[in-house]
């Protein structure tokens, strides 16, 4: 209910979006000629040359200056974690793309790096569980898009991703079920943890934990049933269950923060 810290929170949030997406352009621009042969991506934007070039481009260093400018407008941590971001990607789209695990571990990290811009923006420290967790569910997203890549492009994989050849359904469903454990654990840890208890004052957030293992499981579900995965974003809009799931978390979240129950 801060007025400014939530004007700041979505500077951030809008900073965060513009940077991310200067980096998925340039990652595109960088795959075109394999995006033309996956059976989805091939319909994007550049692969499918809808789109003047030069236009790309200047829609690509527009985002990059905008995002950097709103970040140095909240504070220095802010912008360094951004510019870190936007450093890591670069060179993920270069070559770090091609390195077995470290290609998602890489992606993982985008996100961890997204949940510190976010309380360095306010000025609130993070819980070193919730970063774990949200390094955890993101590992677990990740090898869940490799298996569905995978799985959809059939004997082309090699070729639309070259570090899928080092991977195989089974090693990543190992990965996945490891990652979804550690999500777990981290989880409950951050909901029991002294320091949460005292920033909240309350003990209940872990009435929250049955929610988040049904999530992940009802998301393992949709990856190893339905072969699905390629898009979390897609899954996570389109689920009936999952989509309750999170505004069921949320609902109990306020009421528990907000001493209601």
């Amino acid at each position: 209910f801060n007025v400014k810290l939530l004007s700041i929170s979505i500077i951030c949030f809008v900073s965060f979006c513009l940077a991310s997406s200067f980096v998925y352009i340039l990652n595109d621009i960088i795959d075109v000629d394999k995006d033309k042969i996956h059976p989805i991506k091939k319909y994007r934007i550049i692969p499918s040359g809808k789109l003047n070039f030069k236009l790309i481009l200047l829609i690509l260093f527009s985002l990059l200056l905008t995002s950097l400018v709103l970040s140095f407008m909240i504070n220095l941590k802010t912008f360094i974690v951004i510019i870190l971001y936007i450093i890591i990607n670069i060179f993920y789209s270069i070559f770090l793309k091609h390195i077995v695990i470290l290609d998602v571990m890489v992606i993982a990290l985008g996100f961890v790096l997204r949940v510190l811009a976010g309380t360095f923006s306010i000025d609130v420290e993070a819980s070193n569980w919730i970063l774990l967790t949200t390094l955890s569910v993101s590992l677990f997203l990740g090898f869940g898009k490799r298996r569905n890549e995978i799985i959809v492009m059939g004997n082309k994989e090699y070729i639309h991703r070259p570090v899928l050849e080092h991977y195989n359904l089974k090693l990543l469903e190992y990965m996945i079920i490891v990652s979804v454990a550690l999500a777990i654990i981290t989880y409950i840890l951050y909901t029991i943890d002294a320091e949460t208890i005292s920033k909240f004052n309350t003990n209940k957030l872990y009435y929250s934990v049955p929610l988040v293992i049904f999530g992940l499981f009802r998301y393992m579900y949709i990856l190893f049933k339905k072969d699905s995965g390629g898009d979390p974003a897609d899954i996570v809009s389109k689920d009936k269950f999952i989509i309750f799931t999170v505004i069921i978390w949320l609902i109990l979240m306020i009421l528990l923060i907000y001493k209601i129950i």
